[in-house]
């Protein structure tokens, strides 16, 4: 695609975008220091953060300790501390799948300030799923009081294979009518904001890489059992697709069943054998456990590994593969019980003994958090560069 020279407005606004970025990630910062970051002259960043003031995406502050404290002790007159004003702005984060969905609401210092929770009965359509979705979104923005100005956008994490450009769902079978529509579409019409559409799996390893057990960590693959298996890669800080399309489509990945009761192999699906379900009937067959819930309750994290002993071996050798191909520092193993995470990350760690393997319990506020981050990092790319930023 071609693109015509910028004008003098795209350059203002750019950089107004670049210094709302840098006053969006530091908790206090000033006009000195933006200077020294950016290397705009001193005038044009005074300019921007007049207007940024003007618009109220900003306002002046104490210097909090610790936050950029070098800069404090300089002799002369201590400099101004401005940071972003917590009201200036809003997110919407969402998460689902066939099991249910959630959402959150974070303000403009990325915290979070509303979350809901639903559980949907099986065999949900479509249409129902997203009903009810953006009920809970309407009732999020009315009880934290967001005009829709204020609201910067809506990130979805949702299951299946995504073209994260359209927001159409490629392929997911366990919703009825989901597979080739736009969730993008759907929820931009319904709200008149932007929205942002991923694979669920990848905007969960996403949240744990900001947020939660792989902060430490440059890159991760990140296994999610839950109604399927799905896996996702994200490398300091970009996850990873094929084009506009989500990869690590773990669940399909086929499988041989060495029994000499079937001759040759007989190939199945991953998720066929290592998702919520079928693991938990293999669970119900040896100990009579009639939910995860139950099992995660009555049940040893021993006796489970034991039942599951040749399942999570499956699990295993894809994410040994997986991990000759990709060289992650850490890898994740999500599930909503953390009985089910020990289990399956104990055989991944004897399988790749070369990383660092770690059981995670899903966590839905987290999730939802980790979509609020499309939001924001299309709003802070539509005039600079993408940013990747953790908490400070």
């Amino acid at each position: 695609m071609e693109h015509g020279p910028l004008r003098s407005k795209d350059v203002r606004d750019r950089n107004q975008k670049l210094v709302l970025r840098i006053l969006f990630q530091d908790r206090a910062t000033s006009q000195s220091r933006v200077v020294q970051m950016t290397g705009l002259k001193a005038p044009t960043v005074f300019r921007i953060f007049a207007k940024l003031e003007e618009e109220s995406y900003i306002r002046p502050c104490e210097n909090p300790d610790g936050v950029n404290g070098s800069e404090g002790e300089r002799k002369g007159r201590r400099p101004a501390y401005y940071c972003v004003d917590p009201s200036a702005a809003f997110a919407v984060g969402v998460d689902f799948s066939t099991g249910g969905a959630s959402v959150v609401v974070v303000n403009f210092v990325n915290e979070v300030i509303h979350h809901q929770i639903q559980d949907f009965a099986p065999g949900i359509h479509r249409d129902e799923a997203l009903s009810r979705i953006g009920s809970m979104i309407g009732a999020a923005l009315d009880a934290c009081g967001i005009k829709p100005h204020r609201l910067l956008g809506i990130g979805i994490g949702a299951p299946g294979i995504v073209n994260t450009e359209s927001g159409v769902v490629v392929e997911y079978s366990r919703i009825d009518g989901l597979t080739g529509y736009s969730v993008k579409e759907h929820f931009e019409q319904l709200f008149g904001a932007p929205v942002m559409v991923h694979n669920n799996a990848s905007v969960i390893a996403a949240s744990e890489y900001r947020y939660g057990a792989a902060m430490d960590y440059d890159s991760v693959l990140a296994v999610l059992v839950r109604g399927g298996v799905g896996g996702a890669f994200v490398n300091h800080g970009q996850i990873f697709v094929n084009g506009s399309t989500t990869a690590l489509e773990l669940g399909r990945t086929s499988v041989c069943l060495a029994d000499p009761s079937h001759v040759p192999a007989d190939p199945q699906s991953l998720e066929s054998l290592v998702a919520e379900q079928p693991l938990l009937e293999k669970v119900r067959h040896s100990a009579a456990m009639e939910s995860w819930p139950e099992a995660q309750e009555k049940l040893p994290a021993s006796r489970i590994g034991q039942i599951l002993v040749n399942p999570a071996r499956m699990l295993a050798i894809a994410v040994r593969n997986l991990y000759h191909i990709l060289h992650p520092d850490a890898i994740l193993v999500i599930s909503r019980y953390e009985k089910l995470a020990c289990v399956l990350t104990a055989a991944i760690d004897v399988a790749v003994p070369e990383s660092t393997v770690i059981a995670v319990t899903y966590d839905a506020v987290k999730a939802c958090h980790g979509a609020t981050d499309l939001v924001f990092q299309r709003f802070f790319s539509d005039r600079g560069a993408v940013h990747d930023s953790r908490p400070r």
